[in-house]
């Protein structure tokens, strides 16, 4: 009987001292707030690069990803660096 408690004791005493490993959610207006902001800044990088490139923003659980297609390699390279700097900030 003995045993049992202390298995029993033992046994409380680690599951409650784990804690939970459920991140805080953000709030609505948190999260749409920030995809404005660089819904923002991404309309401000299309207007400063010339020539004609696409630029596809994506959001995962890790953050931005982004696509880039264009006819001129040095143009998409620039556009590449600078949503690296842009959205690393």
């Amino acid at each position: 009987m003995r045993i049992f408690i202390v298995f029993l004791i033992l046994f409380s005493l680690l599951s409650c001292g784990r804690g939970s490993d459920v991140q805080p959610k953000q709030k609505a207006g948190e999260t749409e707030i920030a995809d404005i902001n660089y819904a923002k800044e991404l309309d401000e990088i299309k207007k400063s690069l010339k020539g004609e490139i696409r630029i596809k923003l994506k959001k995962d659980s890790k953050g931005y990803s982004w696509e880039i297609t264009g006819k001129d390699t040095q143009e998409i390279l620039k556009a590449n660096e600078m949503l690296r700097k842009r959205l690393n900030e």
